[in-house]
């Protein structure tokens, strides 16, 4: 089993490079701040912070989160959720605003404690990038636009 911090650290400098080689300026903040692991700055100039969060798989859509993940959200905070699939193949990633993982976290949880009596509140949090009975209809529809794309980053 792959050590929990090299998967995260994998996560980070993908998504990185990613960006590098797309002209944006990328530091990864090494844990030094909180609530983001890149500090980047967009081809016009713009000061975007990026939460990355990784799984070493080649197939899951659902990503763990904390509670406080309901209550950031900034227009220069995103989400990327990096599926590595093992680097078998390039990783996937999905690059969302906090706004959106904020309130479809929430949103998802709050529905989650009401649909069985037996679900007890927790700080843990899910996000799913793609269709799921706690998110929105046609959510799948709608994480497609963050797929592999960084366009809302520009």
């Amino acid at each position: 089993m792959k050590d929990k911090q090299n998967v995260g650290n994998s996560g980070e400098y993908y998504i990185a490079a990613f960006l590098s080689a797309r002209n944006f300026i990328v530091t990864i903040t090494l844990g030094r701040a909180i609530g983001y692991d890149l500090l980047a700055v967009n081809p016009s100039g713009k000061l975007i912070k990026i939460s990355v969060k990784t799984r070493d798989s080649n197939s899951t859509h659902r990503f763990v989160l904390s509670e406080k993940s309901e209550s950031l959200k900034s227009e220069d905070l995103f989400y990327a959720f990096v599926r590595t699939n093992k680097f078998e193949s390039l990783p996937d990633f999905w690059m969302i605003p906090s706004k959106i993982v904020a309130e479809q976290t929430y949103n998802s949880h709050k529905k989650w404690l009401q649909e069985d009596s037996n679900h007890k509140d927790n700080t843990m949090r899910t996000f799913w990038v793609k269709n799921h009975d706690l998110f929105p209809k046609n959510w799948g529809e709608t994480m497609e636009q963050y797929h592999n794309s960084y366009s809302s980053l520009l």
